[in-house]
């Protein structure tokens, strides 16, 4: 099943910025064969998942780069496309969720995209907050199969984080990871009149004025000059002398 951490709507805040962007696990990736149950209709079936896996870095959208799934894959039911977003539902989540699964919406939705946009619009259903919806279709937007489904999960992404940085953060570091993360997403849209109002805004924030976070949004001030839409990795941390 889906780890913990990727259940997660970020990596923890900006601490987990800046110590992914310098991972270098040692583990090769690993898959494993589970059976699993599909809490809709109760039919058992087979899943492969991911057991581990090595991250040497990753880019600005926080999507990990090296030989291993981004994002960790999802268990799908066969008969009906249900995606196992988390590891247990209780009866009444199942109750709200079976007759959307069910739905003839879904069941095209299920036919033309990938299993952690479902997740996201699963989610939404279950009326869950705009935040925690936001990262999992960032987390889509990784797995997009070609441009024009990159830029439509790309832009409900975008819209989902700026729902919910319209509203009070009890954390103040996952305020700063989500504005980021929208600044990139309008970066990656082709929205750079709006990426650079973002960044350059935020470039007057105290905990951006220097150092590592500096030379991210330095770099994207870059990137939105050259009008390049294009991924790009988190640049390694330069240390002074």
């Amino acid at each position: 099943m889906v780890s913990a951490v990727m259940r997660r709507r970020a990596i923890a805040g900006i601490a987990a910025i800046l110590l992914l962007s310098r991972i270098f696990a040692a583990n090769a990736m690993t898959l494993y064969e589970v059976e699993l149950t599909c809490p809709i209709d109760g039919t058992k079936f087979m899943a492969t998942l991911a057991g581990s896996g090595t991250s040497f870095g990753m880019f600005l959208d926080t999507k990990p780069y090296g030989p291993t799934p981004a994002p960790w894959p999802l268990a799908q039911c066969p008969s009906n496309g249900f995606v196992l977003y988390k590891d247990n539902f209780s009866n009444e989540e199942i109750a709200r969720l079976r007759p959307f699964v069910e739905s003839a919406e879904y069941q095209v939705l299920r036919r033309e995209n990938t299993n952690y946009y479902l997740a996201a619009r699963l989610r939404i259903h279950q009326g869950e907050k705009a935040a925690d919806v936001a990262f999992v279709f960032l987390q889509a937007s990784w797995e997009a199969k070609g441009p024009s489904q990159y830029q439509k999960y790309a832009a409900e992404a975008l819209q989902a984080y700026e729902e919910a940085l319209t509203r009070p953060y009890a954390d103040p570091r996952q305020w700063l990871t989500d504005q980021l993360l929208a600044g990139e997403l309008e970066r990656r849209l082709g929205r750079f009149e709006k990426a650079a109002a973002r960044f350059r805004t935020l470039s007057g924030r105290d905990e951006l004025r220097d150092g590592f976070l500096r030379q991210i949004v330095d770099l994207q001030m870059q990137l939105i000059g050259a009008r390049n839409a294009a991924p790009e990795k988190v640049p390694q941390e330069r240390r002074p002398n």
